[in-house]
């Protein structure tokens, strides 16, 4: 009995002697690795903001194929779409996105929020998140030919239209319409 108390008493204190070499070990390693890494002794990177709101401006001009501005299209015109948006702050910001889509362009027919199209509509985007850097007052222009077909295959039909472009904005996926500072006003088009 005796002999399997001191066996019993061996054990822990082997078992305690382990845990306080482990304990030791893992803080001089921690401590180490604080210390030695590059710029050891200052102080740890501080994140980028969250961009506020009103840090950007964003505007949309609807082009011909030629390049020239315009409203109007002729019915089976291509449509290019210019998606511009600015830093308007004197410091850098950094937009994250949960994936590899950054921005959309989307048609509603005029007056409502029936979408028509959706740039980003069946399409597939890389799952890894992704972040655009803006810098102090610069700006950002997101092109698209559009050839006017909608998702079934069709043409727009002739009529009177709204486009958008907008960076994702948090909220887009659910109501890409809800203002934001990184989308712009609804442009209004016809198509003849």
């Amino acid at each position: 009995m005796k002999t399997r108390e001191m066996t019993r008493g061996r054990m822990m204190a082997r078992f305690a002697v382990l845990i306080g070499v482990w304990l030791c070990t893992s803080g001089s390693v921690a401590f180490c690795s604080f210390q030695s890494g590059p710029g050891a002794g200052t102080p740890l990177p501080v994140p980028d903001p969250v961009p506020t709101p009103n840090s950007f401006g964003a505007s949309l001009t609807l082009r011909d194929v030629s390049g020239t501005e315009t409203s109007s299209f002729v019915f089976g015109e291509a449509i290019r779409l210019d998606l511009e948006i600015t830093n308007l702050t004197n410091q850098q910001q950094t937009v994250q996105f949960s994936d590899g889509q950054d921005h959309d362009f989307l048609v509603v027919t005029d007056g409502t929020t029936e979408i028509r199209w959706k740039w980003s509509q069946n399409r597939a985007f890389t799952q890894a998140e992704t972040n655009i850097v803006f810098e102090p007052n610069a700006s950002r222009t997101f092109t698209l030919y559009w050839p006017g077909t909608l998702a079934d295959g069709t043409q727009l039909p002739v009529g009177t239209y709204q486009a958008r472009g907008a960076l994702l904005f948090p909220g887009f996926r659910t109501n890409p319409l809800a203002e934001s500072d990184m989308a712009s006003q609804l442009e209004t088009f016809d198509v003849r």
